[in-house]
Order: C-alpha cells, then structure tokens, then sequence
C-alpha cells in the first residue's frame, strides 16, 4: 500500500518538474537569440512559440498525467476497499 502513494507522490513530482521545464523555455530565447529577431503572423516569434508550446505539449502531458494518476487511485481504492471489507465492524449498539 505505501509503494501506491510512493508511486503516486514520484509521478506528480516527474509532471511537476515537466511542466514547469516546459512552460519556463525563456533560457531558450538566450541560448538562440535570433528567435527574438523575427516575427509570426505580426507576433515576436517567442511569444507565440511560448503559446503554442503551452497549448499542443502540455495538453497530451496533463493527459497522461491524469490517466497515469487514475490508475495509482483506482490502486489505492482498491485496496482501501480490501482493507475495509476484511476489518470487522466496531462500535454501535450491541
């Protein structure tokens, strides 16, 4: 049962530290200046590369994410479930 939340806490920090690799990509806009020197449908081309990395990648990666988080749930429940079901009932009137 604890290799569940272990499971559970590894795969949130993994996603964490995805996300924020992908949502902070300024450090690419100095290793590669000249994406700062043109323009996209009247845009600076980091900003709009910004957005369009935000929307396509991280949407899939929240996906994944959550299916992967679902499974580890269904896990944890499933064993709850299990533990519940094998503990005789206290307290009450008897």
């Amino acid at each position: 049962m604890n290799s569940a939340y272990k499971k559970e806490c590894w795969v949130t920090l993994i996603a964490f530290a995805f996300m924020t690799l992908l949502t902070h990509i300024y450090p690419m806009y100095f290793m590669f200046p000249g994406l700062t020197q043109f323009t996209i449908f009247g845009f600076p081309a980091h900003y709009l590369l910004t957005m369009v990395i935000g929307w396509l990648v991280l949407i899939p990666v929240y996906w994944i994410y959550i299916g992967i988080s679902e499974k580890i749930d269904d896990e944890i429940r499933q064993w709850d479930e299990g533990e519940s079901a094998a503990k005789p009932a206290r307290g009450g009137a008897e």
